[in-house]
């Protein structure tokens, strides 16, 4: 017999296979980060909902007040009828429950129950301020570039991620020309 012959098995170069350790790990860590994630994402959606109403309800108070400090050609203010118009429209995509509008006695700030109703979920309440004119209509002689404020009350209802029921305000200031 040759030295370099056996006589029993061959033996097998024996691979050394990894463990497969963790086989769950990878599960159990998407499974507590799935629902961060999805919360995560939820959030920035409402967060995004929540900026698009604060813009509408802001350009809202913005046109409203320039609409009721302009002259007209029958009187010298539109009146609170044409503006609560004009808010309506450019809420219209928002919604169309619209309490229009809540006249206020004294500069602004307003105070919500005293001064005006809150909204509820998806309902606009607008307060305003004519300064000393009892509907915004005036006359040149005695109110003469009076201030008028114009707020916008919005009822948001997210989904409870950013804590629910926000009202969220958009307002102007602006100074008549009757």
């Amino acid at each position: 017999m040759r030295d370099h012959e056996r006589t029993g098995p061959i033996p097998r170069l024996s691979r050394v296979l990894p463990r497969k350790r963790g086989r769950g790990q990878a599960l159990v860590e998407f499974a507590i980060a799935l629902p961060v994630l999805v919360i995560l994402v939820a959030g920035v959606l409402e967060l995004g909902r929540g900026y698009a109403f604060a813009v509408e309800t802001s350009d809202a108070a913005r046109d409203a007040a320039r609409f009721v400090a302009g002259k007209t050609a029958s009187t010298n203010g539109p009146g609170l009828g044409a503006m609560c118009n004009l808010i309506t429209a450019d809420l219209a995509a928002v919604t169309t429950n619209i309490t229009c509008p809540t006249q206020v006695n004294h500069a602004p700030p307003f105070v919500v129950g005293t001064d005006y109703t809150k909204p509820t979920a998806g309902q606009a309440v607008v307060a305003v301020y004519c300064g000393t004119s009892v509907n915004c209509t005036g006359s040149i002689p005695t109110l003469y570039q009076s201030e008028i404020d114009v707020f916008v009350y919005y009822g948001f209802s997210d989904l409870n991620i950013l804590g629910g029921g926000i009202t969220i305000t958009g307002s102007s200031r602006a100074t008549t020309s009757w």
